[in-house]
C-alpha cells in the first residue's frame, strides 16, 4: 500500500511540477529531506524519486515566463566558482597516483553536488516571491521537522540508549549528518511558529521544534550537541520574551541531566570535560592528516582524499585508536583543504561571510520599508541557521550536506526580493510626491469666487 501511495504522488507530481517548477522545488526539497520512498518495502524503495521530480521541474522552469532573472550576485557567482573548482579539482586529481583509491567515491560525490547545486540554480531562478520562499521554507521545515518527531519517538521508546539515525541509503542515514540537519531546522521552526497566525499550526511546529532538540541529542553527535547550543543561544537572544526563554533554557538544561541514560553521560562527558577519548584523537590526526595534504597539494585530493587508506597512511602523525586504516576529516573546513585545497576553502569562507553580509543588509531593508518587515523573520531564520552549519561542521565532516547550499540559495533569493521591494517603495515615494506636487499646483490655478 506504501509503495502504491509513494508511486501515486511522484507521477501525479511530474505534469504538476512541469506547469508550475515552484511545486517542483517543494517536491524536490520534500524529497531530498524526508525521501518518502525510503519508508516503503517494496517496488517503490529503488524509485529514482529525485529525478522523477527533478526533470520535470527544470524542463517548467525553462519555459516559465516570469522568472527572476536578475539573480546574479556576489553570492551567485561565489557558488557557481565554487562548482567550478570541484571540477577543476576532480580532473586534477584523476592524475596524480595517491589519489586513485578515491576516485571512484569522488566520481559519486561530483554528480552528488552537481545535481545539488543544480536545482539549487532553478529554485534561484523560480521561487520569486514572497508566497513561494514562504512554501519552500514550510517544506524544509516540515520534512526534517516531521522526521525529528520520529527520532523522537523512537528514542523515548528506547529509553535514549539507542543513536538515533536518518532515513536508510539518503544523505541523513549518519548520526552526524543527521544531527546538523536537525540542527540547520530548528530556526526555521521557531520564527515560524513565531509569525504564524493560526494558533493549531503553531502548536505543530513548536511540538516539531522539541522534538528535533530530543533527537539532536539522541544523535549522540558531538558536533551536533555544540550546535544545538548555539542554535538555542541565539534563538534566546532574538526571543521576544528573553528571560522566560533562559529560564526553560536552564529548566531544559537540568532535565538533560538529570534524566539522560548514561550511555549518553559518558560519551558526552569526557568531551565537556576537555578529555580527549578515541574519537577526539581520531579527529585531530584527521586534521592533521588534511592540512599535510595541502600542503603537498595545494589544490587538494578531490572528494573524500582524507578517509583515502593511501594517503592517510602517507600524511598520518600517529596510528589511529584500534590500527584503523584511515577516518574522515571530522571538520567542514579541513574537508574543504584536504578535498579542494586553499581555494577550495577560501572560495567557501568568502561564500559565507557574504551570505552573513547580504542577509544583514537584508534587514535592514526590512527595517526601514513598512512593507518589507517579513524580510527580517526570513533574513533570521536562514542566518541562525547557516550559523548552525558553520559551528556544528568545526566537528563535522559534512561539508557537502544539501541544506547549506539550500540556505545559501534562499539567500540570494531574499536579497533580490529586498532589492525590489526597496525599488518598489522609492517609486511609490516617488509616486505620491508627484502626486502631492500636482495637487498644489492644480489647488493654485483654480480661481477664487469673489
Amino acid at each position: 500500500m506504501r509503495d502504491l501511495l509513494v508511486t501515486a504522488i511522484l507521477v501525479g507530481a511530474i505534469p504538476i511540477s512541469l506547469v508550475n517548477p515552484q511545486f517542483g522545488m517543494c517536491m524536490w526539497y520534500w524529497v531530498t529531506y524526508f525521501n518518502p520512498h525510503r519508508f516503503t518495502w517494496g517496488f517503490a524503495y529503488k524509485l529514482p524519486a529525485a529525478m522523477m521530480v527533478a526533470v520535470p521541474t527544470i524542463v517548467g522552469a525553462l519555459f516559465k515566463k516570469k522568472m527572476m532573472r536578475s539573480f546574479l550576485s556576489a553570492e551567485s557567482f561565489l557558488l557557481m566558482s565554487l562548482w567550478g573548482w570541484f571540477a577543476i579539482t576532480y580532473i586534477h586529481a584523476q592524475n596524480i597516483p595517491l589519489f586513485a583509491a578515491n576516485m571512484d567515491d569522488a566520481a559519486y560525490e561530483m554528480g552528488h553536488i552537481s545535481k545539488i547545486l543544480l536545482m539549487t540554480f532553478v529554485m534561484i531562478v523560480v521561487v520569486n516571491s514572497r508566497e513561494s520562499i514562504r512554501n519552500v521554507i514550510y517544506v524544509t521545515a516540515g520534512s526534517l521537522g516531521v522526521l525529528g518527531l520520529k527520532s523522537a519517538l523512537f528514542g523515548f521508546r528506547s529509553s535514549g540508549e539507542s543513536r538515533v539515525l536518518g532515513p536508510p541509503d539518503s544523505f541523513l542515514r549518519e548520526n552526524n549528518a543527521y544531527g546538523l540537519a536537525l540542527n540547520m531546522v530548528l530556526p526555521l521552526l521557531f520564527f515560524l511558529a513565531r509569525e504564524e497566525p493560526r494558533k493549531w499550526v503553531r502548536v505543530i511546529l513548536r511540538i516539531l521544534f522539541a522534538a528535533c532538540i530530543v533527537s539532536i541529542l539522541l544523535t549522540y553527535s558531538r558536533g551536533g550537541l555544540l550546535g544545538l547550543a548555539a542554535v538555542i543561544t541565539v534563538l534566546t537572544l532574538r526571543s521576544r520574551h528573553k528571560v522566560i526563554a533562559g529560564f526553560l533554557l536552564a529548566v531544559t538544561v537540568l532535565m538533560v541531566l538529570s534524566f539522560a541514560p548514561p550511555t549518553w553521560m559518558n560519551r558526552m562527558g569526557d568531551f565537556a570535560g576537555g578529555h580527549l577519548d578515541g574519537s577526539a584523537n581520531m579527529r585531530i590526526t584527521s586534521w592533521t592528516v588534511a592540512w599535510r595534504l595541502a600542503q603537498d597539494y595545494p589544490m587538494g585530493g578531490s572528494f573524500d582524499a582524507v578517509p583515502n587508506v593511501d594517503v592517510y597512511r602517507h600524511y598520518q602523525p600517529r596510528p589511529l585508536p584500534d590500527d584503523a586504516p584511515s577516518s574522515g576529516p571530522h571538520s567542514i573546513y579541513f574537508q574543504l583543504l584536504g578535498d579542494q585545497g586553499y581555494l577550495g576553502l577560501g572560495i567557501f569562507l568568502i561564500l559565507m561571510v557574504c551570505c552573513f553580509w547580504s542577509l544583514l543588509e537584508v534587514r535592514r531593508v526590512g527595517r526601514r520599508v513598512p512593507e518589507a518587515n517579513w524580510l527580517v523573520t526570513y533574513s533570521q531564520m536562514v542566518e541562525t541557521s547557516i550559523l548552525a552549519f558553520m559551528v556544528s561542521g568545526a566537528f563535522l565532516g559534512v561539508v557537502y550536506l544539501d541544506v547549506i547550499y539550500e540556505m545559501i540559495g534562499l539567500t540570494i533569493i531574499l536579497k533580490m526580493l529586498s532589492r525590489q521591494e526597496l525599488r518598489e517603495s522609492i517609486a511609490n515615494y516617488e509616486g505620491a510626491t508627484v502626486g502631492e506636487e500636482l495637487a498644489v499646483e492644480a489647488s493654485e490655478e483654480v480661481p477664487v469666487p469673489s
